[in-house]
């Protein structure tokens, strides 16, 4: 029991530093969005994650030639496939904001994130009356996310009023770009459940079990980090910006970036060691609560940068509503672990 309420506890603190990451990013001035997004996702989706693994794994380069193609590539490509995800997630936060993209994509990924590892569990384990506990679960997790999207959506509605400024015309776009992102966003966890094998040998190869997965998400994340970094690239480029790294108070806006990356790999190092814990359904039950929890440290950063302000009434109703509906999906798929 302490074994498992301890795995919880470890997907809450994961959650936690994941929706706290963007947050530094508004104090990030003077470089221009693509220099921003580039060096952040060079530092936490690709760097990091290597030399945390070379840290944490010993002889790692030596536990792929055992795992063999058949684990590596689908590994591999799940992770390009979130890697897709988090550029259309960048876009999408230049457009419509912290609190409204982290509720969209967040959301949108719930359900199959959680539901799609249960293929995986062995059918002498998965049992319908499980399956439909969780699913139900989930549902209600879904409702409580869209309660806060349709809270997030008056919210701008309401501030566009309050200041007598137009809503930016690409705010659909930046909507149905969120629902597509958080599809696509599943493949961060089915990376994780088919590269178990590697898991498996990175232990065997004398990694602690805490550590083990870190041998998955060197691979995972630093193959799903290529495509954010090609596009930041590319319109860096085309613009003939690269001085503009050195512009203004670049050694702020580095260690910002920086400093981004190490929670972001510190919160994904700990929801890998929590699903390990948690055991047969860790994927499935950590899965919704890591994304509930991002969700809901986004809507309180998103408060205190001032995401919200002039807010009165309603959205703030929907919100606190959303955000106690999720708390009790949580506890409802905690006590069926």
């Amino acid at each position: 029991m302490n074994t498992q309420l301890g795995g919880i506890a470890l997907v809450l603190v994961a959650g936690s530093l994941g929706g706290t990451v963007l947050a530094p990013m508004k104090l990030v001035r003077t470089w221009k969005w693509d220099h921003a997004w580039g060096f952040y996702v060079c530092n936490a989706y690709f760097m990091f994650p290597w030399l945390v693994a070379f840290l944490t794994v010993p002889h790692l380069l030596s536990v792929y030639p055992v795992a063999g193609w058949k684990v590596v590539l689908p590994t591999a490509s799940f992770g390009l496939f979130w890697g897709l995800s988090l550029a259309l997630y960048g876009i999408a936060f230049d457009i419509v904001g912290l609190t409204l993209t982290q509720g969209i994509i967040l959301g949108a990924s719930v359900a199959l994130g959680s539901l799609l590892p249960l293929l995986f569990v062995p059918a002498s384990r998965r049992g319908l009356g499980h399956t439909l506990e969780i699913a139900g679960a989930d549902g209600i997790m879904l409702v409580g996310v869209l309660l806060c999207t349709v809270a997030g959506d008056l919210r701008e509605k309401m501030q566009s009023q309050a200041v007598a400024r137009p809503r930016d015309p690409r705010f659909r776009w930046g909507l149905a770009i969120c629902i597509v992102a958080g599809v696509m966003s599943t493949a961060f966890n089915l990376a994780l459940v088919v590269g178990q094998p590697i898991a498996h040998i990175a232990e065997q190869v004398g990694a602690k079990p805490f550590y083990a997965s870190n041998a998955i998400w060197c691979l995972s994340v630093g193959t799903g980090a290529l495509p954010s970094i090609f596009l930041s690239t590319r319109k860096i480029t085309r613009a003939r910006a690269w001085g503009g790294f050195a512009e203004g108070r670049w050694l702020m806006n580095g260690g910002l970036c920086i400093f981004m990356g190490a929670m972001w790999i510190s919160g994904t190092v700990l929801y890998g060691s929590s699903v390990r814990i948690l055991g047969t359904y860790g994927a499935v039950i950590g899965w919704p609560i890591y994304m509930s929890i991002m969700m809901i440290a986004g809507v309180f950063w998103g408060w205190v940068t001032k995401e919200w302000e002039h807010v009165r009434g309603l959205p703030v109703v929907l919100l606190l509503g959303g955000i106690a509906v999720q708390i009790l999906a949580m506890v409802l798929l905690g006590r069926f672990q």
